[in-house]
């Protein structure tokens, strides 16, 4: 199930396992692969039942004296973090977040959003070949996040450089080899070094001088409360500041990334969202489902169940596979096929329940930016022929592009 095959194209083992054995025991994972839309839809709602107090169970046997220093400092962060944390610990650090993460206040940022992502369009096709990635993808959540954290948004780049570093550490235990661990003195922990001194420079600057960013009213909320007497430690904040850009940042780089590869190669669909912009909103969330960037999440299940007639014992770890629930024939007609009229977002891209992606407003509003200037400022995108895109492929839990040469006109 880890092979360069199943990486490059996970989607045919999937259906393999929805039809044959929708509830599959890997060895390699060391827990249950649960694959139908309904399963995994039903597992996310019941957090009682489905843990997500796992980080212990996944990594226990790689965290200890001769751990590697940036595994180390990484789990001083990790434990803190809301989706490692049940009720009534996420709910407090949850409702807190939420008020930095209101939909309206969301969408007051589409007109800068769409700013800096047609700034970026138009310096990489400027070249009229380039790297769909690189050069487009990559740079445009960090400028976006620069923006938020109240940086300049060329200093998104330097951001975005560790930011992608640090999320190799990520895949230790989240999803990846489980025998992989980044070597002391790797790119990891130089980004961990220049990192977090310069998150606790931020931090300390808003203190001493708010202003109107998330850093800033982060920090009041934690140390203020809330209306109703909530408030973060100071560990927990920092963990969050550094949190939020780390889940954003790679997974909306690939969402966009995956998105435009499965429009251009339904070209049909890539031409109807071209002539019908209104359509923008529905391509972002039916390209999360046709190919989400976060293909799966783990739980730690609570009791002894019972799932599709497999027994599952209380402690095991359960990967509740959102990639191949978003592509299951009982939910969706056609799954395998880009849709724009589907008009359906039952999906699981996001999560659903307590755990649904805080972000995943702000990654809407910035692939919905991205697909907006690139059909309106590229519209005769095409991939470069004879340069065959490529896939990370290097973990079965986030799914992205390392490179996609693309040109602007046919």
């Amino acid at each position: 199930m880890f092979g360069k095959e199943f990486l490059n194209d996970p989607y045919p083992a999937y259906a393999r396992l929805r039809e044959e054995e929708p509830v599959h025991w890997d060895a390699r994972l060391n827990g249950w692969v649960i694959t139908r839309h309904d399963d995994v839809y039903a597992a996310h709602l019941d957090p009682q039942t489905y843990s997500s107090h796992r980080l212990g169970a996944m990594v226990s046997n790689r965290v200890g004296p001769t751990s590697s220093d940036e595994m180390k400092k990484f789990m001083d962060f990790a434990p803190e973090w809301m989706l490692f944390r049940d009720p009534p610990d996420h709910t407090r650090i949850r409702r807190i977040m939420n008020t930095e993460f209101r939909g309206r206040d969301i969408r007051a940022l589409r007109p800068r959003i769409e700013e800096i992502s047609a700034g970026v369009i138009d310096h990489a096709s400027a070249k009229g070949e380039f790297d769909l990635v690189k050069d487009f993808a990559y740079q445009l959540p960090g400028r976006v996040l620069a923006v938020m954290y109240g940086l300049p948004p060329d200093e998104g780049v330097r951001l975005t450089d560790w930011w992608y570093e640090i999320r190799h550490m990520q895949r230790v235990f989240l999803g990846a080899d489980p025998t992989q661990v980044a070597p002391s003195g790797s790119s990891v922990a130089e980004a961990f070094s220049a990192m977090t001194p310069y998150l606790a420079e931020i931090i300390a600057d808003r203190r001493r001088s708010p202003k109107q960013d998330l850093v800033s009213r982060v920090i009041a909320l934690a140390e203020q409360g809330t209306e109703d007497g909530l408030r973060l430690d100071e560990h927990e904040t920092f963990a969050h500041l550094l949190l939020l850009p780390l889940a954003s940042f790679g997974t909306t780089m690939d969402l966009i990334g995956n998105g435009v590869l499965g429009l251009l190669q339904q070209r049909d669909q890539w031409n109807l969202l071209r002539n019908e912009p209104a359509l923008i909103p529905a391509a972002v969330e039916e390209v999360l489902r046709y190919d989400a960037s976060v293909q799966l999440t783990h739980r730690l299940v609570t009791r002894d169940l019972e799932i599709a007639g497999q027994p599952i014992a209380e402690g095991e770890l359960v990967y509740l596979v959102r990639g191949a629930a978003n592509r299951d024939p009982g939910r969706w007609p056609d799954p395998d096929r880009i849709n724009l009229r589907r008009h359906d977002s039952g999906h699981v891209g996001f999560g659903v329940g307590i755990h649904r992606c805080l972000g995943a407003g702000l990654a809407q509003v910035i692939t919905a930016s991205a697909l907006k200037a690139l059909t309106q400022r590229v519209p005769g995108l095409c991939a470069v022929p004879g340069r065959p895109h490529r896939w990370k492929a290097d973990t079965p839990q986030f799914r992205g592009l390392s490179e996609f040469p693309v040109q602007k006109e046919r």
